[in-house]
């Protein structure tokens, strides 16, 4: 079982529960759980058949005059990694038997405000699946590119205090402790070069700094009201980059470069709009500028690229009878790009995605279309599909297609499209 699991910090999280238990009845007032099986099948090639798994989910959930709680967890056994089977040792250690916390926090009433301390998914923005102020949590990758948000989340250790102002509600909260994006483990089924580490038959990783502690500790602030007929979002975070820039620090005796693998610390501040523009129709707007973002250029000869940069979203949103129809344009530039530098001066992203409900909500359909331009060259076809026939049965049908050149997102898994079939007992 992974040990993220069963760390200290999370059995100090559930020794926090027991706060104010004078208070509170230690049997739940709310809990439900799920228990089912999930497999996935690869649409071409051998060794179709990519998960095997078993999984349950817990939710628990209390609440007194001054607080409550709330406890979300899942296990999740996967088959499919036992006896012969074609992944690495590294990827059968850490997904045959996983566990994680989707939350697991303590919450307090003080005056009108509220404080929550434990470990928190904290969202940011209103974009649909697309991260531009959506920064304070890291992604699972275990699952490739295309997993919900809600579902690869990183929940993380954290103080959180929200107030309302009037029409607005403040919030300022404090990180404890630092995680990166968990890249698939090499060997894996959605391992690829858009997660590839240096060669090292060029390039020696011989320091990894340590950034438990107070250097990893990240804090921000946010404030979401209303300015007239205008949803107003403003945010500010500062943190350290959660994918890894590797500086160059110079030659090994080999002849090989030296790499020091980083996590620089950066700053965040932002915005977002959005606007009942009539006949159903909302536009969302979000704007975030990066100082101190770090870029690995292995043509240094020393250190690591700094920068700024800035990631925009532009999204439009219709609701047509059952239908919510979302439109929606991101863009990240590098301002300070350089030759050299392990990314783009600038990437778009456009996704075209309909979400929709019927047989008096039984049904639950979401289509997207992803793709960043030329379109031929990285393009992503989605469609999720959940149906409860009855109260205690959900089953789900997930299609993934994908298109593109191999140093795309999506190209990077093009002949790899996939079928995912689930069946939950919902109790």
């Amino acid at each position: 079982m992974s040990n993220r699991f069963l760390k200290p910090g999370l059995c100090a999280g559930l020794a926090l529960l027991t706060v104010d238990a004078a208070h509170a009845d230690l049997t739940p007032a709310y809990w439900d759980a799920e228990v089912g099986v999930a497999s996935a099948v690869r649409l071409h090639g051998d060794d179709r058949v990519t998960q095997k798994a078993l999984y349950f989910k817990a939710n628990l959930e209390d609440s007194w005059d001054s607080g409550y709680y709330k406890a979300r967890g899942r296990v999740r056994y996967d088959a499919r990694y036992e006896g012969n089977q074609p992944y690495s040792d590294e990827a059968r250690d850490d997904y045959r038997t996983s566990a994680d916390w989707r939350h697991l926090y303590w919450g307090h009433y003080l005056g009108d405000g509220e404080l929550t301390v434990g470990w928190q998914q904290v969202v940011w923005g209103r974009a649909d699946e697309l991260r531009v102020l959506d920064q304070v949590n890291p992604l699972d990758y275990r699952e490739g590119v295309t997993a919900l948000l809600e579902d690869s989340r990183i929940a993380l250790p954290m103080v959180r205090f929200t107030r309302p102002l009037g029409e607005w509600e403040l919030e300022g909260l404090l990180i404890t402790d630092f995680e990166e994006n968990r890249a698939p483990a090499p060997g894996s089924e959605f391992d690829s070069v858009l997660f590839g580490k240096p060669d090292p038959s060029y390039f020696v990783i011989d320091s990894t700094p340590d950034y438990a502690g107070d250097d990893g500790f990240s804090y921000g602030l946010s404030a979401n009201g209303r300015m007239g007929e205008v949803d107003v979002s403003v945010v500010a975070l500062n943190a350290r980059q959660q994918d890894p820039v590797y500086a160059v620090e110079g030659l090994a005796d080999d002849g090989r470069l030296r790499l020091e693998r980083q996590h620089p610390r950066y700053t965040m501040g932002g915005a977002g709009l959005a606007v009942d523009a009539g006949y159903s129709i909302v536009v969302r707007s979000e704007l975030a500028y990066f100082d101190d973002w770090r870029v690995t250029n292995p043509t240094r000869s020393q250190g690591a690229d700094k920068t700024r940069m800035v990631k925009a979203l532009l999204g439009v949103d219709y609701l047509l009878r059952d239908w919510m129809l979302s439109l929606q344009w991101q863009e990240q530039q590098v301002l300070d790009w350089q030759a050299g530098m392990l990314q783009d001066r600038r990437d778009h992203l456009f996704t075209v995605s309909a979400e929709g409900t019927h047989f008096q909500d039984q049904l639950k359909s979401r289509l997207v279309m992803a793709f960043t331009p030329p379109l031929r060259d990285d393009v992503l076809l989605q469609g999720i599909f959940t149906y409860k026939p009855v109260d205690w049965l959900k089953l789900g049908l997930e299609v993934d297609l994908f298109f593109g050149k191999s140093d795309r997102s999506f190209g990077a898994y093009d002949q790899r499209d996939q079928l995912r079939l689930s069946a939950g007992y919902l109790f």
